[in-house]
């Protein structure tokens, strides 16, 4: 894909999905608000950056984003083990893997102001998830990756993400959007039923390439159709 093309803002969203920018919902995605602590300190490190959330759009990733997106990872990850949280680990994501995820334009990502190549968000689609949902008769979106910088926190910006990431399913021609999250989390199951996710079930899933295994919370949500009018 041309740089240009790459880095162009997501269009429209279908009828029935939030605009980027809506403060609808929580951000209580991995680096949000609601996990962290003080409001206060949070607007204070985004006011010191330089960093106003409104202006910053959603683009699909390109290449240069993949060191970006597996810091974004690993620091939120640290993050959480610090605080008893074993959702995810430092190390879960490997440089070639990304890039070839990014080469199929599965990433989408809020990249920082002052320098591009730096991720402040993230999010994946994917089109098949067998580890956690198996097959299925339907086709559907499958989202990943939902990652927030801690400057960002309390913005509405994992609610972007996701409306982004439903927008892609929708316009794929699929009507059904899926998550999962970590079972024993106490922030995401509220925050996706916020957004109109109904719980399909837990499973155990075992991480690729790391010596743990977590209970995962299945989630979906039915899109409205797009029509080639709204595309």
């Amino acid at each position: 894909m041309p740089a240009d093309d790459a880095a162009r803002p997501v269009p429209h969203l279908p009828p029935g999905v939030t605009a980027p920018g809506s403060r609808t919902g929580s951000g209580n995605v991995p680096g949000s608000e609601s996990a962290a602590g003080s409001g206060d300190a949070t607007q204070r490190r985004r006011e010191s950056a330089g960093l106003d959330p409104s202006t910053l759009e959603v683009v699909r990733a390109r290449r240069e984003h993949a060191r970006g997106i597996i810091a974004l990872r690993d620091t939120l990850a640290r993050w959480m083990q610090a605080r008893g949280i074993d959702q995810w680990r430092e190390g879960e994501f490997a440089l070639d893997h990304v890039e070839q995820e990014i080469d199929r334009d599965e990433w989408w990502v809020m990249e920082s102001p002052q320098r591009p190549e730096d991720v402040l968000a993230s999010v994946r689609v994917i089109w098949e998830d067998l580890p956690i949902w198996g097959p299925q008769p339907e086709p559907a979106g499958y989202i990943h990756g939902v990652a927030v910088n801690r400057s960002l926190s309390g913005t509405g910006t994992g609610t972007r993400l996701i409306r982004v990431a439903e927008q892609a399913i929708a316009a794929s021609g699929r009507t059904i959007s899926r998550l999962d999250c970590d079972e024993s989390n106490p922030v995401l199951q509220p925050f996706y039923a916020g957004l109109g996710y109904t719980p399909r079930g837990a499973v155990d899933f075992d991480v690729p390439g790391m010596d743990y295994r977590v209970r995962v919370l299945r989630m979906e949500r039915s899109l409205a159709p797009v029509t080639p009018a709204t595309r």
